[in-house]
């Protein structure tokens, strides 16, 4: 009773704030436009991973071994426009899961919880037009998701808000986002609640860790074949314990301060080259210990022409995350700040399971890529990388450094405009990092629907 109370307070808050903010300048909706509109949609996945390493010894695989499962999500949402300027939207969510086999058997059973994964007022164009305001639970996505896309990593992709606060300045060639985060295990506003930590970093069991920050997130497209990118983004995570399935008592004992500067550039060198490239380096402090960190996303692309419709395009590219080195006291591995999703791989973000689920870090990938659009209906991605470890700590069991061959297809479909989904396969050939060598793999076949 006191989380529904606690909804209903958001919600008649957020109607009297927008309310107060339209009638104090902001003109009425337009005939033509709704003032209220909703709509939903329903996705549905079957997924199936085996074999899937983990750097611990003894060596191991990720989430036990075989995983064949069925998920559906289902989605509402509704937003009333209160003027031009005045928007309040939420959005509720619920997934539940079927499993064959796997850990999770008795995780998201139906009906599970319900989760207002949006839930925030937009006011825009404030001082003459210069400066957009957005407050609330909220998605939040920059550049290609290296280091802000998830804030509710621990529940897969069934959820990605942020609780936050985003101000926009806007200038003609340049605009500027101003962030406050603050994200909680736990979500305080489900209905029907599972008790389920979100933001931890040891996967199945609750904390009570929170992760908290914001920062400047700066875009400027005064070159136009040369757009740029800027930012800043300051994170602390909490002290937090939790107790493991032996019943064991663990404890994170300092937080973590941690700053971290970036840029990104996204060339257009010809009309058929183009290239990303984004950098960030990190510092901070974990308790006494010093924490730094590097990243590097790297690509170059050339689309060519076979057929009228059909235009492909080839990439190269490198993806770098600097990893700690055992011979200092520092701690030298990236981390991933509120990214801790698939990036480039669905099937190995589940490899740092034993690192901190999704806690991407530790890794040298160049890969090649084609990218191929059949139609407007039809599309298919290939990457093909190989990987390896920066560094290697004292308790990585395997040899050396190759953490081995990814391989990812994508074939993307659209039945109509409502009805779209697609096939997923991925292997990779563990190398020398790792102890196991069997082949792991990835299925994944998602049928997804608008309403």
């Amino acid at each position: 009773m006191r989380r529904l109370g606690a909804i209903l307070l958001v919600v008649l808050w957020s109607f009297v704030a927008a309310r107060a903010v339209a009638e104090s300048g902001g003109a009425a909706p337009p005939a033509e436009s709704k003032a209220f509109d909703w709509g939903g949609d329903l996705r549905l996945r079957g997924v199936n991973f085996d074999d899937i390493p983990v750097s611990k010894d003894p060596p191991g695989v990720a989430r036990g071994g075989p995983n064949v499962f069925f998920r559906g999500r289902t989605r509402i949402w509704g937003e009333f426009k209160f003027s031009d300027q005045v928007l309040f939207k939420t959005r509720m969510t619920n997934e539940f899961r079927s499993y064959e086999e796997g850990s999770g058997k008795n995780a998201y059973d139906f009906p599970d919880e319900y989760v207002f994964d949006n839930l925030y007022l937009d006011v825009k164009d404030l001082f003459d037009g210069k400066f957009d305001l957005r407050l609330g639970r909220q998605d939040l996505m920059y550049a290609n998701g290296r280091i802000l896309m998830d804030g509710t990593p621990l529940d897969g992709s069934r959820t990605f808000y942020y609780n936050a606060a985003k101000g926009t300045l806007k200038w003609e060639k340049t605009s500027v986002d101003i962030l406050g985060i603050y994200d909680p295990a736990e979500d305080d506003l489900a209905i029907n609640t599972q008790h389920r930590d979100l933001v931890g970093l040891v996967g199945a069991y609750p904390t009570d860790m929170v992760e908290s920050g914001g920062g400047i997130y700066a875009k400027n497209k005064s070159i136009q074949k040369m757009p740029l990118e800027l930012y800043y983004l300051f994170k602390n995570e909490s002290d937090y314990e939790w107790t493991d399935a032996q019943g064991a008592a663990h404890k994170q004992p300092y937080d973590l301060d941690l700053h971290t500067f970036g840029f990104r550039l996204m060339p257009q060198l010809t009309e058929s080259l183009t290239g990303n490239l984004e950098g960030a380096g990190q510092f901070g402090e974990r308790g006494p210990q010093d924490v730094q960190g590097w990243m590097v996303d790297a690509k170059l692309s050339y689309a060519f022409q076979v057929a009228e419709k059909v235009k492909p395009s080839a990439s190269v590219g490198l993806y770098y995350l600097s990893g700690d080195d055992p011979d200092t006291a520092d701690d030298e591995g990236w981390n991933p700040l509120w990214a801790r999703w698939p990036q480039y791989s669905e099937l190995y973000v589940y490899a740092f399971d034993h690192d901190g689920a999704g806690r991407w870090s530790n890794l040298t990938m160049p890969y090649v890529g084609l990218d191929v659009p059949f139609s407007s209906k039809l599309s298919l991605a290939l990457l093909t990388g190989y990987m390896f470890a920066p560094e290697r700590s004292a308790n990585i069991p395997g040899s050396d450094d190759e953490r081995g061959l990814l391989a990812t297809a994508w074939f993307r479909f659209k039945l109509s405009d409502k009805w779209f989904g697609h096939f997923l396969a991925e292997f990779v050939d563990p190398g020398d990092y790792y102890k196991v060598d069997n082949t792991a793999h990835f299925i994944r076949v998602e049928f997804s629907c608008l309403f």
